[in-house]
């Protein structure tokens, strides 16, 4: 009897279409950097097609991505019925990530700002008080 592992296999897609999105890459440039085709990337995303990931192509995979390899397989605890809230909770952490990002973006513009007017002896010591 064979196993059906579509289940896992949609779980470790997302996560890996996840963290792509993350680093801001299109499906296009991830398959490049794995020198892969557009579509079978696409289908290891979704789970659809037959074909079954192999461990040295998820290992190539999280290396691209720069992520460990056990984020995008830990799938334990994740069954059918979770799986939707699963792919919540990863975009919500996601989207946290890219506020955290955006927020020390800010810090790093005020910090700059400032920097230039206390080098520039913009501002008095006494004033600066």
């Amino acid at each position: 009897m064979k196993e059906d592992f579509r289940d896992e296999m949609r779980c470790i897609g997302m996560r890996i279409a996840g963290f792509r999105k993350l680093r801001h890459l299109t499906q296009e440039e991830l398959a490049d950097k794995l020198n892969i085709n557009k579509n079978y990337l696409s289908q290891i995303e979704t789970a659809s097609g037959n074909k079954n990931i192999s461990l040295p192509m998820l290992i190539r995979i999280s290396r691209a991505l720069d992520v460990e390899l056990a984020l995008l397989t830990d799938i334990d605890g994740v069954y059918k019925s979770d799986l939707k809230s699963f792919w919540s909770d990863m975009k919500d952490t996601f989207e946290q990530i890219k506020q955290l990002n955006d927020d020390m973006d800010k810090m790093l513009e005020q910090f700059e700002r400032a920097d230039k007017i206390f080098s520039s002896g913009g501002v008095s010591k006494t004033s600066a008080r």
